[in-house]
């Protein structure tokens, strides 16, 4: 099962930099300073897409792969893939958008939790798919 374990892989590497940014970076955000915000912000926005760009692509790849080949069997990671990708493209990116008029994290961070929450169960999900214990 090469998908499963692309799926795995990914979105493991999804849930590691999702806790990162949750514990580490999104706080650290607080730190900068007002005159240095936009563009500290414009260079976090520009650098993290090559993190989390490739693994986000592979795992909706790998994704629709394994609801290809077996719907009912991998329903519940399709269902973890695709809200993951809603709750960023809702939640996340107005969120960070939001940040230009307003320094509040705490919805940039509530959006993360819960895109981070999804992710590590879609890990556990897809490492009990596979097998492993």
């Amino acid at each position: 099962m090469p998908w499963l374990l692309v799926h795995l892989v990914t979105t493991a590497v999804l849930t590691g930099v999702g806790w990162v940014v949750q514990v580490v970076v999104y706080p650290a955000f607080a730190l900068v300073g007002p005159d240095q915000w936009p563009a500290y912000h414009r260079a976090h926005l520009r650098r993290i897409g090559w993190v989390v760009g490739p693994p986000w692509l592979l795992q909706g790849v790998s994704a629709g792969a394994l609801l290809l080949a077996s719907p009912t069997g991998f329903a519940a990671l399709g269902v973890l893939a695709a809200a993951g990708a809603a709750l960023t493209v809702l939640g996340a990116v107005p969120a960070h958008t939001a940040l230009d008029a307003d320094r509040d994290l705490r919805p940039l961070l509530r959006a993360n939790l819960a895109r981070t929450l999804v992710w590590t169960a879609a890990t556990v999900l897809a490492a009990v798919q596979l097998g492993l214990p």
